[in-house]
């Protein structure tokens, strides 16, 4: 392993352990950094390094993950028959300094590490293939990254029972553009304390920061705002078309099943009818929503 040791987490408490994650940029940033994340967005990973978002409260399903990695990482080992080795640190890039890894295991003599995953029966579609989910690729990669390792396994859980693992291939091009990204994310937003934009995922936080309107007071939006004015107002004129033409689809398909309880298409059942027990107009159940 080349990447530079930077702290003992054996006796590391939780809160030392975040602020340590403050000093740099972890594999768990790196999708939404990328603005490819499902859980998380650019803007909360900056508010969190500089300190202002509120440390995320322990929760069942935090705990849940960290109990069943030793178990994922034992039926890994199991199922495989390679070596797994807990590392106990956090380490970082011997060359750009705010690259930072917490690993979960590492496969000695293979020059690889293992990233553990518990997830719910809700997830496993997510797994569908021989490919990981994309926000894992990344994240991955990073630990490639810090570590020089050539490849990385991923082990997922679902539901407690269905166990999976698949083997991520060093990427050198995704791994220079993940450099680039995080090098211009930690110098020129956290470090230069310039916020990056706001994304769909930053609702609540934005609701929570303004909870009401100040009565009277106005404000003069700069030039900047040119561009969401006309996003915005693009997005509602196409949300409008894609309405009407949703509604027009649909209703061709309404004519061509009439009262039809199933409607099939090449012998599978693509949609079904349902009227409500208020006797309403059908509505068009099931297919791609």
């Amino acid at each position: 392993m080349k990447a530079k040791r930077v702290v003992s987490t054996v006796n590391l408490s939780h809160e030392d352990w975040l602020e340590w994650r403050r000093k740099g940029i972890g594999g768990s940033d790196v999708a939404a950094i990328c603005n490819m994340s499902r859980y998380k967005s650019a803007m909360s990973v900056y508010l969190d390094k500089i300190g202002e978002l509120p440390p995320l409260e322990d929760n069942p399903k935090m705990a849940a993950g960290r109990k069943m990695e030793p178990l994922i990482a034992d039926w890994f080992a199991d199922d495989t028959g390679y070596k797994v080795q807990k590392r106990n640190a956090i380490f970082k890039h011997p060359e750009y300094e705010f690259m930072f890894a917490n690993i979960d295991r590492w496969l000695p003599g293979l020059n690889a590490g293992l990233e553990c995953k518990n997830t719910s029966e809700y997830a496993k579609d997510d797994w569908a293939g021989t490919q990981a989910p994309t926000e894992y690729i990344l994240q991955c990669n990073h630990y490639m990254a810090v570590t020089g390792a050539a490849r990385w396994f991923i082990a997922v859980l679902i539901g407690g029972w269905n166990f999976q693992w698949r083997v991520i291939e060093r990427d050198e091009e995704l791994i220079s553009n993940l450099i680039t990204i995080e090098s211009n994310f930690w110098h020129d937003n956290v470090q230069a304390k310039q916020p990056p934009a706001f994304s769909h995922q930053d609702s609540q936080y934005l609701n929570d920061l303004y909870p009401q309107s100040e009565p009277s007071k106005k404000v003069d939006l700069p030039e900047t705002a040119y561009e969401f004015m006309q996003s915005l107002y693009e997005a509602r004129k196409y949300g409008r078309i894609y309405k009407q033409q949703e509604e027009a689809a649909k209703n061709q398909l309404k004519g061509m099943i009439g009262d039809a309880d199933v409607a099939y298409f090449q012998g599978d059942p693509v949609f079904t009818w349902r009227s409500n027990a208020k006797n309403r107009p059908f509505k068009v159940v099931g297919g791609e929503e």
